[in-house]
Order: C-alpha cells, then structure tokens, then sequence
C-alpha cells in the first residue's frame, strides 16, 4: 500500500509544510512506500486527491487545516482510507477527537499511520461534501466579511476576525428562514442555523456537544432572535457548549435540511464561504474511512 502526503503549504502559518521533515522520517521508520505531495495553489489538495482511482491501493493523509480537509474529501474517492493531520490554524474537525487540538505530530502522525479505518458520516450540500458542519448566519457572515477584508485589503488574518467578530456582534443581524428538517417545517428569524455533524466549527465554538460522527444524523443547531441582553448571554453559553437545553436554542437531530432564505446569504461548509439562498442538505451515512489515532 501506498500512503500519500497532501500537505497545504501555507496552512496554518505554515505548520504543515514545515513538518514534511517529520512525515519523511516517520514513513521511513515505518518503512513505508509513500509520497509527499505538495499543493501549489487553491483547489491543488482536491485535484490530488483525484488522481487517484479506485484500483489504486492507497491511504491518503491530509496535512494542513479544515480547508485542505475539505478539498481532500471532496476529491478523493470514498473507498479509500484518510487519515488526517491537523496542521492548520483551527483543526475543528480533529478537535472531536482531541477538544484541544492538540499537536504533537510526532505521536499523531503514528497514531494515524498504525490506525484501522472507521466509517464515518458526512455530509452533502449541493455538490459539496462536507465532514464537519454547513452553516448561515453570523458566524457565517464573520468568516464570509473577514476573508474578503483579507482578500481587498492589506489587514492580516487575526486582526480581519477581530474586526469582523466586533462588528457583526454589535450589529446582530438576523436571517428570515423556511426551514424543512426531515418533515419538520420551521419558519422564523435567526442568528446562526448551523447543522453540525461534528461537535466544533469557527475555531473552537462547541455548537453541538452532543453530536456524533457515526449515529446516521445531523445535530442542526437554532439559534434563535431574542433581546439584545438575553442574545449576549446565549452567545457566551453557545461559544463554550454550554447552550444544551436552554431557551433560544433548539437542537434538532435530523438527516436532511432544506433552507429557504429571502435573499442570497452568506453560507459555510467546512470554512468554504459562498452565497446562497436555498441550500439542501442530506447526510451519507459511514460514507467515509477515517483512520481515527485514538
């Protein structure tokens, strides 16, 4: 068997691609035959990722954050085994595994290599697969408004979310919705709709505390318009996972989510920003052959 290496260059300050010495000398330790591939520009991972067939005896690894995550599942085909290295910035998905993201690469890059796979949900919206969470609202505004200040302007990663974080939670802006989960229909104004198949997104926030990555649902999470002083303290509550069963957010376990918005809106997969104003969701059950290192 072949393991294959995609590390984004660039992801997390680059972390990734400062531990390719570290990936070379754990393969060959092991004894592997493997390769390291390198990606050179946005959508490189995915491209990677599909080069390889059905018929190829191969385990791929991506080395980098939940973008390059993203890119690796939404090329690669499903019957072959991935492990994941979390070298970004964020690492929310590893973070179900590991809540503090930990990152002892030494010991993960063992961990995963000597790791059977286990069959893990995703999910699907639209085209885009997903392994972590789909979402609209603020928090998908704050990422959508802090890419484009880094995109247009000369503002550095860390101040473009404070900038964005800031202005957006003073503003407060809801989302007018018709929600259909499973055949529950909902309609409403809303702060977050965040439909989790994970436990983490937006760099730590524990939105779904409860969730599971093999129970065959979605946790989707509503946050819902309430007073100024009573949204705050629901925010601090939903930023720690505290906001289990509390008045103002509903958790629905769900397989299948049509959103319907007034206009296009900002939406989120996996930190993948776009616009929208219908999305469908639907989750493939044990999709996915995740060699998990715990």
């Amino acid at each position: 068997m072949k393991h294959v290496f995609i590390v984004n260059k660039i992801s997390g300050k680059h972390k990734a691609y400062n531990i390719i010495g570290l990936v070379k000398d754990v393969a060959e330790a092991k004894h592997l035959d493997y390769e390291i591939k390198v990606t050179e520009y946005k959508n490189h991972a995915k491209e990677i990722a599909e080069s390889y067939y059905n018929d190829d005896d191969v385990t791929l690894y991506s080395v980098g954050g939940d973008g390059t995550l993203l890119e690796v599942v939404n090329g690669m085909n499903l019957n072959t085994p991935l492990g994941v290295i979390p070298a970004g910035s964020g690492n929310d998905f590893f973070r179900f595994f590991d809540g503090k993201a930990k990152r002892d690469f030494r010991k993960i890059l063992n961990d995963t290599i000597d790791a059977s796979p286990k069959d893990i949900d995703i999910g699907v919206c639209g085209d885009m697969r997903f392994v972590n969470t789909t979402s609209i609202g603020l928090d998908a505004i704050i990422n959508a408004n802090a890419s484009r200040l880094i995109r247009n302007t000369f503002i550095t990663k860390g101040p473009a979310y404070l900038i964005s974080i800031l202005e957006n939670s003073i503003a407060l802006r809801t989302t007018h919705v018709n929600l259909l989960a499973d055949d529950k229909k909902i309609e409403g104004d809303y702060y977050i709709i965040a439909c989790m198949n994970g436990k983490y997104y937006g760099n730590g926030v524990m939105a779904a505390p409860s969730a599971s990555l093999s129970d065959g649902y979605f946790d989707l999470c509503l946050f819902k318009k309430a007073s100024r002083l009573k949204t705050y303290s629901l925010l601090f509550k939903y930023l720690k996972g505290k906001h289990e069963g509390h008045d103002g957010i509903d958790i629905i376990r769900c397989k299948h989510v049509v959103i319907d918005t007034e206009n296009m809106v900002d939406c989120q997969s996996d930190g993948e920003n776009y616009c929208s104003e219908h999305i469908d969701i639907s989750i493939r059950e044990k999709a996915l052959k995740l060699k998990i290192p715990f």
